[in-house]
């Protein structure tokens, strides 16, 4: 293996951009080429990595980025934050898939210790996507969980504070009293297979035959700004839920995620049919996507006081707790 520091030069090379090792043979949805511009954005704010060359060939990357830009809600002062590694082109469970992404995080490592205190990284219950026992092997230790994801800390200085985790200032609709079905998502741009749902679920709603009792909300979580205004419990950047109940947006192909949409749409009540038959509607026409910028009126939005809300309605009450890892496991890559 052979690494070359991430520029943006060379960030045609990354595995996981249009025509990169990582996305042959596969289908994907959606604007691609929007992966690139969200790299090139964030080498503007600070990120850095490597790409791994296997005899010339771009096979896998690494990146972090400093805690104070890294588009995560972790509070980490002087510290980085890890983002994202993956090694191209082997099958998860292949023994060499993980020893080589030790080799990339070992490099990464060694590079962020010489500029900051420390690096924190989200690790997950799983034996291939972002392990948690890949990362305690590396040294990192366990701050605080929220199954099936866990905040991990490697200080290089001694004293230094250990990260923490931002408040949670998301909460999913649940709008089935109304009748309705409130359908709320997040993606990112940092990942094609993101990018690639975030269109299938448009695509998914575009096809309910009862689209008016269907409100949908879409958020973008590219920066830091986002991270920290949709943090979820647990934080991911790629979420779906369904009046509230998280499914796993990676586990509904094909027409499955229109099927299961259709699954959750509230029956019909005779209240229902007899306004329909007046011609009055019993729906609020529903918002269908919203990403970055200036927030426009929603009628389903509420606040609650004490939690900022600019984009999404908050309505119903929600703890932290344990959520199945099966809501989160992307295709195993």
């Amino acid at each position: 293996m052979e690494l070359t520091p991430l520029r943006e030069d060379n960030l045609r090379d990354l595995v996981c951009l249009p025509g990169g090792l990582e996305l042959a043979g596969k289908s994907f949805l959606g604007d691609l080429p929007r992966v690139a511009e969200w790299h090139r954005e964030r080498l503007r704010e600070g990120l850095r990595g490597a790409i791994a060359y296997a005899s010339g060939t771009p096979r896998g990357f690494v990146e972090f980025m400093p805690a104070e830009t890294a588009p995560l809600p972790i509070e980490a002062p002087g510290a980085c934050v890890l983002l994202c590694f993956h090694w191209a082109g082997t099958e998860p469970e292949d023994p060499t898939h993980l020893a080589e992404e030790r080799r990339m995080l070992e490099a990464a490592i060694d590079s962020a210790r010489r500029e900051f205190t420390g690096i924190a990284a989200l690790g997950w219950n799983h034996p291939t996507h972002y392990p948690l026992a890949l990362l305690t092997a590396l040294g990192f230790r366990e701050v605080t969980r929220d199954e099936p994801i866990a905040l991990v800390w490697l200080p290089f200085r001694e004293g230094a504070p250990a990260p923490r985790l931002a408040p949670v200032r998301f909460l999913p609709r649940n709008l089935s009293r109304e009748g309705r079905l409130a359908i709320d998502s997040a993606w990112s741009s940092r990942c094609p297979y993101s990018v690639s749902f975030a269109e299938c679920l448009r695509l998914a709603v575009a096809a309910q035959e009862q689209g008016e009792r269907i409100s949908f909300v879409e958020r973008c979580i590219d920066t830091r700004a986002d991270a920290f205004e949709h943090a979820a419990s647990p934080w991911d950047w790629g979420w779906a839920y369904l009046n509230g109940r998280p499914i796993n947006p990676f586990a509904l192909p094909g027409d499955t995620l229109a099927a299961e949409i259709a699954r959750h749409v509230p029956p019909i009540t005779a209240q229902d049919s007899a306004a329909r038959s007046r011609g009055v509607s019993t729906a609020v026409r529903p918002r269908r996507s919203h990403t970055r910028g200036t927030p426009r009126e929603d009628p389903d939005r509420q606040t609650r006081p004490g939690i900022p809300c600019r984009l999404e309605p908050l309505d119903m009450p929600r703890r932290r707790g344990r959520l199945s890892a099966e809501r989160y496991r992307r295709p195993l890559r």
